[in-house]
């Protein structure tokens, strides 16, 4: 089954992540804008909601982060596939760690 979600690919010193953002806002569904690295963050423009590149929410009236997506690379053909994120949200895990 094809589904078309919007979808942010982040790299990293031109390497893709494993990981890509669902462009959905997660108070209405609103598309989030893109990055601006200037403010260091993905801003709703229906709300004002702020994610950090991570797709944390750093600001309401967001209730929740941006969903996940596995990010795959076939590299015979360069061709990108997304998949659902059945890991642990290393977003989470690193929040809780930094508050213990």
């Amino acid at each position: 089954r094809v589904v078309f979600e919007p979808y942010i690919l982040l790299t990293d010193a031109g390497k893709l992540e494993d990981y890509a953002l669902r462009a959905e806002c997660t108070h209405l569904g609103c598309l989030v804008g893109p990055y601006d690295p200037t403010r260091q963050r993905f801003v709703c423009p229906c709300h004002g909601s702020e994610y950090d590149r991570s797709g944390a929410v750093r600001r309401g009236p967001a209730p929740t982060d941006l969903k996940l997506a596995k990010v795959d690379v076939d590299e015979a053909t360069d061709e990108v596939y997304l998949s659902p994120w059945d890991g642990l949200d290393f977003r989470r895990a690193a929040a809780s760690s930094s508050s213990s």
